[in-house]
């Protein structure tokens, strides 16, 4: 590496570049890539311990290195993580294609906004429910409210009593404003 012959605080040149951004494609020369993957899976494995500890969670990651050799880390243990992955399988909602986790919505994000959507939804056919409780209780109660096809026999009966006993105020009414 080029020396970076600026001064630090103590007024001695530094002798390398510091921490920088690395591009994110594959590195070509083959000693540095088994370098870097040295480095950055040890920091692999202490996110992964540090997200079982501080979040309580079961962690599994397992890398084969450039020289095709296996490390892991489980959190209790690959062995439990794995199979219990088996067992119950990915949830449909958190499995993300690991090219697209930058474009991917936040997580929590998406478990609220499913979280109100679900709380909408059970509103909406609560509301549903009482309207139809509703309309039913009205249709009981003012039968004759209701299309003259959905009539029983004996409603049509009794509304033609009533339509009937209707026109004989109407005509008494008229008689007496004359």
């Amino acid at each position: 590496m080029e020396s970076n012959n600026m001064p630090d605080l103590n007024g001695v040149a530094k002798k390398t570049k510091g921490r920088q951004k690395i591009e994110m494609k594959k590195m070509r020369n083959e000693s540095n890539l088994r370098v870097t993957f040295s480095k950055r899976r040890t920091g692999v494995f202490k996110k992964a311990s540090e997200l079982a500890t501080l979040c309580g969670v079961d962690v599994a990651v397992i890398m084969f290195s450039p020289g095709n050799r296996v490390f892991s880390f489980g959190s209790p243990g690959v062995d439990y993580v794995v199979q219990r992955y088996k067992t119950q399988g990915p949830p449909p909602l958190l499995t993300l294609d690991l090219n697209e986790v930058h474009s991917t919505v936040d997580e929590v994000e998406l478990h609220t906004h499913l979280h109100c959507l679900s709380n909408q939804i059970a509103i909406e056919k609560k509301r549903t429910k009482d309207l139809n409780h509703l309309v039913k209780a009205a249709e009981d109660q003012f039968w004759w409210a209701r299309p003259i096809e959905s009539m029983t026999d004996s409603q049509l009966d009794k509304y033609k009593k009533m339509l009937e006993e209707f026109k004989r105020q109407l005509k008494e009414k008229r008689g007496n404003l004359n």
